[in-house]
C-alpha cells in the first residue's frame, strides 16, 4: 500500500526534516516543495494502519515537523481502472509539478487514465482525503505549468486543482563574512 505524506516544517526546518525522513522506515522519498505544504513523502507499507503509525511516531517525532496529512493512495481497480496495474504511482523527484485534482463524483477512473496518457505525466494516483487524484508532472514549473494549463484542465470531469512544486533544496550555507564585523 502507499501514501503521499504532506508535511508543514517549522520555519528554517526543511532540510532537518528531509535528512530525518531518510531515517525513516518505509519512507520511498521526500522532497522540499513550494506551495501549501513544505515537503512531499511517498510513505509504503502493507496496510493504511503501518503506515500512520510510521507517520505518527517517526515522522510526527522529527524535529521541525510543525504538521501533517496523510493521503492514501485507492487501489486502480476500487476505481475500475484496470489492465497492466493501472497508472504507475507519481514519482518522488524534485523540478517537478504534483498537481491535486478534485473531480465530479464517479469522474475519478477516468481522469486517472487520461492523465496517464499525456506523455509529460510522470505517475498518477487516486488518493483518499482532501484531493482525489495526485498527478507528477515531472517539469520544472516553467514547463509543467503550460501541461497543467493546457493538457489537465481541459479534461471533463476535473473540477479543481491545486499545485506543489518540488525543487531541489539544500540548506544554504551560512555566510560568516557578513558576521566577521561582529567578531
Amino acid at each position: 500500500m502507499d501514501a503521499y505524506v504532506y508535511v508543514r516544517a517549522h520555519p528554517g526546518k526543511v532540510a532537518d526534516v528531509l535528512a530525518g525522513l531518510g531515517a525513516a522506515q518505509g519512507v520511498r522519498r521526500g522532497v522540499a516543495v513550494v506551495g501549501a505544504w513544505d515537503v512531499l513523502v511517498h510513505a509504503e507499507g502493507p496496510d493504511l494502519s503501518t503506515i500512520a503509525t510510521v507517520v505518527l511516531s517517526d515522522v510526527h517525532g522529527l524535529p521541525g515537523v510543525a504538521a501533517t496529512s496523510t493521503a492514501p493512495v485507492v487501489p486502480p481497480d476500487r476505481i475500475g481502472v484496470t489492465g497492466f496495474g493501472g497508472p504507475s504511482p507519481p514519482p518522488i523527484v524534485p523540478d517537478a509539478c504534483y498537481v491535486h485534482v478534485r473531480a465530479e463524483a464517479g469522474a475519478a477512473g477516468g481522469i486517472a487514465e487520461r492523465l496517464s496518457e499525456i506523455d509529460d505525466v510522470a505517475g498518477v494516483a487516486v488518493l483518499g482525503g482532501s484531493w482525489d487524484l495526485l498527478a507528477c508532472v515531472a517539469q520544472p514549473w516553467e514547463v509543467g505549468s503550460g501541461v497543467i494549463v493546457e493538457r489537465i484542465h481541459p479534461i471533463p470531469g476535473i473540477v479543481r486543482t491545486n499545485t506543489l512544486v518540488s525543487v531541489a533544496y539544500e540548506e544554504p550555507e551560512e555566510d560568516r563574512d557578513r558576521f566577521s564585523a561582529w567578531s
